[in-house]
């Protein structure tokens, strides 16, 4: 392996990744993530790959919204100032 290596990344420096667990039910993660520098806009999430969809959660992991737009192992997530962000992104249970 090489000397680095990141199971998920944000890609911007105003976003902080703060955890990456399986969700209570199914054969999901759950990243959270919170902006801290009072910007909005998008960002490109980076997740393991096989993911079969993404979706922003509350905070008790129950759904809230659509489907985030995904390729390959990348996730657009619009994110707002200074808000916690948690996805759940859904795997294969056969993985």
């Amino acid at each position: 392996m090489p000397a680095e290596h990141s199971f998920s990344s944000t890609g911007t420096e105003n976003v902080v990744l703060t955890a990456i667990k399986k969700t209570e039910d199914g054969d999901a993660l759950l990243l959270r993530f919170y902006e801290w520098a009072g910007k909005s806009g998008d960002i490109e999430l980076t997740v393991p790959e096989g993911a079969l969809s993404a979706k922003l959660t509350n905070l008790m992991e129950e759904p809230s919204g659509d489907d985030l737009t995904m390729k390959a192992n990348k996730i657009t997530v619009p994110v707002h100032p200074y808000e916690i962000v948690s996805v759940r992104v859904a795997y294969s249970p056969h993985r």
